[in-house]
């Protein structure tokens, strides 16, 4: 009996690392005093790690990424090719940390140079389509007391977000 127990719940846990949704998450905020955007793009940890295997990213664990460390520049690399924002022109942005939670995803916390926002946003987020075809991604920009939030589908990986003048 104990065998069979054994065997059910090893068969279950395999069975919970597969899902048929992938989805990721990004806030995005204009800070008016620092003149950059702080930005912390959210994804499932496993799903983000296998891109990077596929993609030749040797990032070890998301959870022992040092800052300093090559992987942490390789992330880095990895997640500004699949999200971009332009305002003007391409704004750049530096990985500032990372933080893997119990719950299986990891957030990643960047922040931009100083840039003039503009009146117009333009961004791609297609963080995963690669890898996924079903990945979903959604961006919630903060901007004074606005938000504005677009969905990034396979088939639409650029938005623009017009922004209101307040």
């Amino acid at each position: 009996m104990k065998v069979l127990t054994v065997t059910f719940l090893v068969l279950f846990s395999l069975t919970s690392f597969g899902h048929e949704y992938f989805f990721g998450f990004s806030e995005l905020e204009y800070n008016e005093i620092s003149q950059k955007f702080e930005c912390t793009i959210i994804s499932s940890t496993h799903d983000i790690e296998l891109a990077l295997k596929q993609n030749n990213i040797k990032s070890g664990k998301l959870v022992m990424l040092s800052p300093n460390s090559k992987e942490f520049k390789a992330v880095e690399a990895y997640l500004n090719t699949h999200f971009k924002v332009w305002t003007k022109e391409l704004v750049q942005f530096k990985l500032i940390g990372s933080e893997v939670s119990l719950s299986g995803t990891t957030n990643f916390y960047l922040e931009s140079e100083v840039i003039d926002i503009g009146t117009e946003l333009r961004i791609t987020f297609d963080l995963l389509m690669n890898t996924y075809q079903q990945q979903q991604n959604k961006v919630t920009l903060k901007h004074r007391n606005n938000k504005y939030t677009e969905t990034f589908l396979y088939t639409e990986r650029t938005q623009i977000i017009t922004l209101e003048n307040k």
